[in-house]
């Protein structure tokens, strides 16, 4: 089956070559739309028309409805030539080698002869966009035109043109797509294009790098009917691989490719009138069965400050950047200059001049353009970089001037957006209350942390990460660093961690949050909650235990550690250990930690002395090494064997815990208690 759509495809390829009838020319004027035609939809600022077939099914056209609102004399003109019935622009989607129309067939000469897809979804109106779908071969493509915002006017002035490819088939498939544009400015089907410090009145073709963020054309800078722009590079679009600017004609006839001819002028293939047209490329690709890509542009009103007199001058740039701490973006701002005099202009210079908050790239403030002809216009290109000393509304202006015409100046303002910015604030408890039990009171606790982003842009891999003094810790198993979502302009995110109290050390102890997002300065706040003292107290660990009695003549091991919390300049300690002989006898003392520094053994150490249902006087001092401070510490482990069935207290009796000098600390002591079950013959 793949095999005979290949061979269907190619024979309708061939038909293309047939001459052009007079038939199929293209009409040289394009009068104002008519209200309804097609499927439509229109704001404000501009109107898109959708032919619903069923020729040329899908193919679509714009133009003003009131254009740039600081002009009257763009309302009501045409951007896309057709908009009363679509048929000059067209978009090829090539598979695997083959290009084929989207949308339905064609009897007139843009695309006639190339195979079409078939209808899966005609033009319809969803919302605000206008959407259709067709399948070709394996694929289904869906159109999708709707209003975005231009980025040199910050306005919904132009129309965000989408496709969507999805392979339906089995199989990989290569697939690439040109959509080709029929600009119109109005009345003139042939005003250069300009891109950057480029003029293009002529063939022109731009890859890869040398693709701009924008073009734009106008006839004039006294007197525009229409400025257009479109726009390539900008958040959320798919920049083409490659920019071709050339008659009409010629993209009409070719589907796909053609011989470039660099440097040819804009006549329109075998005719006789000027006809421009854009043709924006992407170049084939994989696509695997089941995946989709998609390709944005936009096409609109192009933003450009005028201010008409004998040196005419235009002032572009985007009407709105971002400012952001860790990735500043320069961005393109392009001055226009018409000769609207009488005579040639000598020695003319343009100048940029910036606000505080933006710098150039470069030392090129001041441009000299030489001689200009009447009716010459020249362009040049700054690349001008946000710093972040100041944010909000700035002005940018260019000057010209030349030593016979006078000077003229033209103001632009342009809004750039602070970086995200965090404000943050912090919430712990004043202060851990003791109870009667010696426990802290909440223990674990909660501190909580809110972030709230009152900058313009969204704070994107926002991080939050606590710090703690010692003395406080985290419950087991979590995390200091918590990662929030992307945090909108005016939105908040609350982050909670839950701590400990250790005990030591004690009083105020600190602990601070940073948070930090993509493009914005790390801000950090602190808080603190005061942790009393405890009573440092003599633990058994585990203090409750249920072991098995011996079974098959293999002793029962019950190890019972005392521990001391807190240690507070701690000097040593000691005890005598009770407990029930019949259920229990002692193997061995070994000390704990407390009596070891740096695996060294300190002394004086005893491991006590056994007695009758008692281990008297175990314990040592650490009269040869530092004191010692921890929120707990093993001061040594007893380890019994079990002999009988039962149960037995254990009890700690006679302590002592002593600091430095050996002065004696007041303390508090918790008993334990061991089980042992019963075998079954005891039973």
């Amino acid at each position: 089956m793949r095999f005979q759509w290949l061979l269907r495809t190619s024979l309708c390829l061939a038909l293309a070559a047939a001459p052009l009838s007079a038939q199929e020319a293209k009409p040289a004027e394009e009068s104002a739309p008519a209200a309804g035609a097609g499927v439509s939809i229109s704001n404000e600022f501009i109107r898109i028309r959708v032919n619903p077939g069923p020729q040329e099914t899908g193919r679509f056209a714009v133009d003003t409805t009131g254009g740039d609102p600081s002009r009257a004399a763009d309302d009501n003109q045409v951007l896309i030539y057709g908009s009363r019935e679509p048929w000059t622009s067209y978009t090829t989607v090539v598979v695997d080698g083959v290009p084929h129309l989207f949308g339905g067939p064609t009897e007139r000469r843009a695309g006639k002869g190339v195979p079409a897809g078939s209808a899966v979804k005609p033009p319809q109106r969803a919302g605000e966009t206008i959407i259709c779908a067709f399948r070709i071969g394996p694929l289904e493509v869906e159109q999708e035109l709707g209003f975005a915002r231009t980025p040199t006017t910050r306005v919904k002035d132009a129309a965000r043109i989408m496709y969507r490819v999805t392979n339906r088939g089995g199989e990989a498939h290569a697939v690439g797509l040109r959509v080709m544009l029929d600009t119109m400015l109005g009345a003139n089907d042939g005003a250069p294009l300009r891109a950057q410090e480029m003029a293009v009145s002529a063939a022109t073709r731009m890859e890869g790098d040398k693709i701009p963020e924008y073009w734009q054309a106008f006839d004039s800078l006294s007197a525009p009917a229409v400025i257009s722009q479109g726009t390539l590079r900008a958040p959320g679009l798919t920049p083409p691989h490659r920019l071709d600017m050339v008659d009409w004609g010629t993209l009409a006839d070719a589907p796909w490719q053609f011989p470039f001819v660099s440097g040819a002028d804009f006549t329109r293939q075998g005719e006789q009138q000027p006809d421009t047209a854009v043709a924006l490329y992407w170049n084939p690709e994989p696509l695997a069965p089941g995946e989709s890509r998609t390709y944005v542009t936009l096409y609109g009103v192009g933003g450009v400050s005028l201010s008409p007199a004998q040196l005419s001058l235009g002032l572009t740039a985007p009407a709105e950047v971002d400012f952001s701490y860790d990735d500043k973006r320069p961005f393109s701002v392009t001055a226009y200059v018409e000769n609207s005099g009488g005579f040639a202009s000598r020695n003319t210079v343009c100048t940029l001049t910036l606000d505080k908050g933006l710098q150039l790239t470069d030392d090129r403030g001041a441009v000299k353009l030489g001689l200009l002809a009447p009716g010459e216009t020249k362009q040049i290109t700054w690349r001008v970089l946000p710093t972040g000393e100041a944010t909000g509304v700035l002005k940018l202006a260019a000057a010209v001037t030349s030593d016979n015409l006078e000077p003229n100046r033209v103001v632009r303002e342009i809004v750039v957006n602070s970086p995200p910015r965090i404000a943050l604030t912090l919430a712990a408890p004043g202060r851990l209350a003791v109870t009667p039990q010696n426990r802290y009171q909440p223990n674990p606790f909660e501190v909580r942390a809110r972030a709230e982003n009152v900058g313009a842009q969204t704070g994107r891999n926002l991080v939050m990460a606590l710090e703690l003094s010692e003395g406080l810790r985290l419950v087991e198993g979590a995390s200091a660093i918590q990662l929030g979502e992307a945090l909108p302009a005016g939105a908040s995110q609350e982050f909670v961690w839950s701590l400990r109290a250790t005990g030591l050390p004690t009083g105020k102890l600190g602990m601070s949050v940073t948070a930090s997002a993509a493009g914005a300065k790390p801000v950090t706040v602190g808080g603190q909650v005061t942790v009393p003292e405890l009573t440092p107290e003599f633990r058994l660990f585990p203090g409750d235990q249920t072991v098995p009695a011996a079974t098959d003549g293999a002793p029962t091991l019950v190890p019972v550690s005392v521990r001391l919390a807190p240690a507070r300049n701690f000097r040593g300690a000691r005890a005598s250990i009770t407990y029930d002989a019949a259920v229990l006898e002692p193997l061995y003392v070994s000390r704990g930690e407390a009596f070891v520094d740096e695996g060294r053994l300190l002394s004086p150490w005893s491991g006590g002395r056994v007695e009758l249902n008692a281990i008297a006087n175990v314990g040592g001092e650490r009269s040869e090494a530092p004191l010692l401070n921890a929120p707990e510490i093993t001061l040594f482990t007893v380890v019994f064997m079990v002999r009988g069935a039962g149960e037995t207290a254990i009890a700690l009796e006679a302590t002592e815990l002593f600091a430095e000098d050996r002065l004696p600390v007041e303390h508090r002591v918790l008993p334990g208690r061991v089980a042992v079950r019963a075998t079954e013959e005891e039973r």
